[in-house]
């Protein structure tokens, strides 16, 4: 199977790369020699006008009292150095600087402290005016400060705010319009519309410290959110059956080829030769041939024709067997003998690739921990230490389904297992930027989409059965919103599949 590793389709996309990199080549270079003159010479500019004369000082006052020395800065800012002496004095009295000052009256941590506290400075004043673009967006409403989905009852955390504006200032940044193209380009930003609807299932989880601490989990521990939502995660199982060689063929070529490759696993066929499991695209599966043409005598004209050679298409024959197409055999593992797997604690869940892994929502606890709770068990780090087992498996979770968030690992009541990996590279992969987590969900989208409103109205009823409160409150009215958004995710899901690639 190390064929088919991650490193094995990153060659052979980067084979694919390196003609149009090349051509490309000569003119990065060109745009980088243009750049740095350009910095160069606003550099010269700034160092001119940046230029502090000799006599502004950079503080309002200086004292020195026994072996005290303090300073009040331009700013307001008061610093002290103890003990200090006279050289220490004369030295702050010919700074030139704050930072000057700064350094000669500060120990390390104070130093790091200040700048610590001018970071989380300019960060909210770069929020708030990001804050100001984003009201002027149709997706969010700004209250009191805080940002909301357009319709939705529940503030967003910041962190999310700040992955928004990020997307949006790289357009803005760009020289989009506000009030024009932007509108566009976020519709057609897959980064921007995935956040968009991770948040909405998280309004859909009737817990709502999903809503709220969810997004900073995932961003702490490196999760990777897909297109349509949901997030990508790990966990281990218990192989059930002697050898799982075509699942794991199967579940590998399937979603390596929709997420490094970014093409459309439909175009390839798979073939067993020589015992081992092999798939190329179906155009490859003919080839070429000369036929040579037959002279022969035309009576109308008298003469003798000569025809040309032809090249036809022929079926290749050293292919081996041919066991299928690699998307109908891969939606067809649910029902394969070999596709069995169980969890190590109860050996009671029947664990399938393809197919949802669930338990009674009911049964499952809300808290912190990351061990020792009820619930589904997963992880983007620490992998082994997540459902003993010999086989990892690469999962989709819907966000309106987590249970519980600890430090480093969750809790769920379904997830859908998509890919077997092997467990040295099973947090590689999760952590490897071309392996592109955005493709992998489409079938799952639409299996999440139907009945949605009934489901999620379900979920707040039980779960206000369970607790006295649950706050901020989500009305049936907001429910039904954010259902009638996500299901425009069909229309998506079906125009994106006509769009890709061979």
């Amino acid at each position: 199977m190390s064929i088919f590793d991650l490193n094995w389709f990153k060659s052979n996309k980067r084979n694919e790369e390196l003609e149009a990199l090349k051509l490309q080549e000569q003119q990065l270079k060109n745009e980088l020699l243009r750049q740095e003159i350009k910095l160069m010479s606003e550099d010269r500019e700034l160092s001119t006008i940046n230029v502090r004369p000799v006599n502004d000082k950079p503080y309002r006052t200086i004292k020195m009292v026994n072996d005290v020395l303090t300073v009040v800065l331009n700013d307001g800012d008061i610093l002290t150095k103890t003990p200090a002496t006279a050289s220490d004095y004369q030295a702050v009295k010919a700074a030139v600087s704050e930072e000057i000052i700064i350094k000669l009256c500060s120990t390390q941590e104070v130093i790091d402290e200040k700048a610590r506290l001018q970071r989380e400075r300019d960060k909210a004043i770069a929020l708030q005016r990001g804050i100001k673009i984003l009201e002027q967006i149709d997706d969010f409403d700004v209250k009191d400060g805080s940002v909301y989905l357009r319709g939705v009852n529940r503030s967003m955390p910041q962190m999310m705010v700040e992955e928004f504006l990020r997307i949006v200032n790289y357009y803005v940044t760009d020289g989009y319009r506000v009030d024009g193209e932007l509108a566009t380009a976020l519709e057609e930003d897959e980064e921007y519309q995935s956040l968009k609807r991770f948040f909405m299932w998280c309004c859909l989880n009737p817990r709502a410290e999903v809503a709220d601490k969810l997004y900073n989990f995932l961003k702490k521990n490196a999760f990777r959110i897909t297109k349509h939502g949901f997030f990508a995660a790990l966990r281990n199982v218990v192989t059930l059956h002697g050898s799982t060689k075509l699942v794991q063929f199967l579940s590998s070529a399937y979603n390596m080829v929709k997420a490094v490759w970014k093409k459309n696993p439909d175009n390839y066929e798979v073939y067993l030769k020589n015992g081992e499991y092999d798939f190329i695209h179906k155009d490859n599966t003919y080839t070429m041939e000369t036929v040579e043409g037959e002279d022969y005598y035309d009576e109308e004209i008298g003469l003798y024709v000569c025809n040309d050679d032809e090249e036809i298409m022929v079926k290749r024959t050293d292919l081996g067997e041919h066991i299928g197409n690699l998307t109908d055999l891969y939606l067809d593992l649910p029902n394969r003998s070999e596709n069995r797997f169980t969890d190590a604690h109860t050996r009671t869940f029947d664990i399938r690739v393809g197919a949802p892994v669930k338990m009674d929502p009911k049964l499952c606890r809300w808290n912190t921990d990351d061990c020792g709770a009820e619930g589904l068990h997963f992880t983007s780090d620490e992998i082994h230490y997540v459902g003993c087992g010999d086989q990892s498996v690469l999962v989709l979770i819907n966000p309106m389904k987590v249970v519980g968030i600890g430090e480093s690992k969750g809790r769920c009541w379904e997830y859908f297992p998509i890919m077997t990996v092997s467990r040295d590279e099973a947090t590689k992969l999760l952590h490897d930027l071309e392996f592109d987590t955005l493709q992998l969900d489409n079938s799952y989208a639409l299996r999440e989409l139907a009945d949605l409103t009934e489901k999620a109205k379900d979920g707040f009823v039980a779960e206000s059965k369970k607790h006295e409160f649950n706050l901020p409150h989500i009305s049936s009215i907001e429910i039904e919103n954010i259902v009638a958004s996500l299901d425009e995710m069909k229309k998506d899901i079906k125009g994106r599949v006509r769009l890709i690639l061979d």
